[in-house]
């Protein structure tokens, strides 16, 4: 074959090279940009369509985005992560551990909603797989995680929303499931060690009660199954950051890792 046929050859598979790389990018790159999915809504708008008890099944080609806030790296979160788009926030039930490897806080994911499922757990909101005989909600499989979520690029941040304890002392449904962040709190009781969570075979979880200096009350609540359960929470005072949340219509707050509780300040009292 002719030399300059052969270089005219090669600069053409090159190029074609370059066009295949180029439209086979990975999904995160794909993603960074709205993938364009035929109708999109926020969270807040899939909560005020759930209903106000029991599960629901949803029937419409929607999608929703959020940046991941809470993941299951601490066992603190079982078999969940929790997405925040601004509006709302909201727990994404799936089947599987280590959860953070795939979907570590500060990732945006993509759901496809159609057939998934809302639900109430003690009138906590949810998202989730097909309900079970009780009518619980159960978790995505993993088998089926492709057919509804998407990841997209990670490093985003979502501020937590500053609020005082007495704001929420009752519960507040805007702000369920959603990263809030409090100064001047402390123990209640700091008579007797504390550590922050009971092991597993004695209890699910352990309830600290939390107070600020006018005695407004919320329970501090910790997985028995927790990396963290066996280290003594600082007995100070300062700020928490964690995700609020509610049993029945008890507000409590859940903590995602130590690092978010500062309790180094003199306490009130």
């Amino acid at each position: 074959m002719h030399h300059k046929t052969v270089s005219f050859l090669l600069i053409i598979l090159l190029f074609f090279s370059a066009c295949i790389k180029q439209k086979y990018s990975s999904p995160e790159s794909i993603l960074e940009n709205d993938p364009g999915y035929p109708r999109y809504i926020t969270i807040a708008e899939l909560r005020s369509n759930m209903g106000i008890s029991g599960y629901k099944e949803i029937t419409d080609n929607v999608v929703i985005s959020g940046i991941v806030i809470a993941d299951d790296k601490t066992n603190n979160f079982y078999k969940q992560i929790i997405i925040d788009d601004g509006t709302a926030a909201m727990p994404i039930l799936m089947d599987a551990y280590s959860l953070y490897n795939d979907f570590p806080i500060g990732r945006k994911i993509y759901i496809k909603c159609k057939g998934l499922y809302t639900n109430y757990y003690y009138k906590l909101p949810q998202l989730g797989f097909a309900p079970d005989s009780k009518g619980t909600i159960s978790p995505i499989p993993y088998l089926l995680w492709n057919n509804y979520i998407i990841k997209a690029n990670r490093g985003n941040t979502i501020e937590p929303i500053k609020v005082s304890l007495a704001e929420v002392t009752k519960t507040k449904s805007e702000l369920l499931n959603r990263l809030i962040s409090m100064d001047n709190l402390q123990i209640a009781d700091t008579s007797h060690s504390l550590f922050y969570a009971l092991p597993a075979d004695l209890s699910s979880a352990t309830n600290i009660t939390l107070i600020d200096c006018d005695s407004n009350s919320i329970s501090l609540r910790t997985s028995g199954l927790c990396s963290f359960r066996a280290v003594r929470p600082s007995t100070g005072k300062g700020n928490i950051i964690a995700i609020y949340a509610t049993f029945n219509n008890s507000p409590q707050l859940i903590l995602r890792d130590t690092f978010d509780i500062q309790f180094t300040k003199q306490r009130c009292f």
